[in-house]
């Protein structure tokens, strides 16, 4: 198991604090980014192979709220460039970027998965 992994890539600080206590709202809206985020890998899982760098800045700016909402700090300047007009791309980087991006978010909903089971 890598160090990602094994690392806690949200913070719910924010989320309790907006649910002054309502436990029933911090469910609902972890099951709603649980969802959100399966469909956000889905689609930029398929943009990327087709070398969509349009699609994946505009799924990544879907995700932003929601990942600034949790927490989700680590991913917070890959989301920042992949939202970027790529023109000009240097294809290299940002596939490396993809890649990271595309794990760490499955790591993240295993995560939020398994405290939303508890």
């Amino acid at each position: 198991m890598s160090t990602v992994q094994n690392t806690q890539l949200y913070n719910l600080s924010q989320l309790e604090m907006l649910s002054r206590g309502d436990q029933g709202f911090v469910d609902k809206m972890l099951n709603s980014f649980t969802g959100n985020l399966k469909d956000g890998i889905k689609e930029i899982t398929d943009a990327y192979k087709l070398h969509d760098w349009t699609t994946i800045g505009k799924v990544a700016h879907k995700l932003k709220p929601s990942m600034l909402v949790l927490g989700v700090t680590s991913l917070k300047e890959t989301i920042i460039y992949l939202e970027k007009d790529h023109g000009n791309v240097d294809e290299k980087e940002i596939s490396n970027k993809v890649e990271g991006f595309l794990e760490k978010c499955g790591i993240l909903l295993m995560q939020i998965q398994q405290i939303s089971n508890n």
